[in-house]
């Protein structure tokens, strides 16, 4: 998602929002089952739903360095390049306590209820 075309603004936005709804569905149903969760924003590297420390959390180099995946330098920033997708990708992060049964069980149910 590289790019300063009109387009490609209006769908890092798009991608952006989708985000938003897809983390704060995650965050939600999560939270009900009594685990901490939260998502930062992509933008900001800031927390979304809890109260944000002194650090901000940089979702590229989180992707290079948890899931070893490529940053390209555009001049401005670094974007993150995926193996399958390259520079087509707009990373977010969520993070929850969550064990990784009651995560994935969640995950599928979004994905068979439409959020993916």
């Amino acid at each position: 998602m590289v790019g300063y075309e009109i387009e490609t603004q209006v769908e890092k936005d798009a991608k952006l929002h989708d985000f938003y709804r897809w983390g704060a569905e995650l965050v939600s149903r999560l939270r009900k089952q009594g685990h901490w969760a939260d998502i930062t924003d992509p933008m900001s590297g800031m927390a979304l739903f809890t109260a944000s420390g002194p650090s901000l959390y940089p979702d590229v180099e989180g992707a290079e360095i948890l899931l070893r995946y490529n940053q390209v330098n555009i001049g401005a920033c670094f974007v993150l390049s995926h193996p399958q997708w390259g520079t087509n990708v707009y990373p977010g992060t969520a993070f929850t306590l969550a064990p990784i049964d009651v995560v994935k069980s969640i995950l599928n149910d979004m994905q068979a209820s439409g959020f993916s």
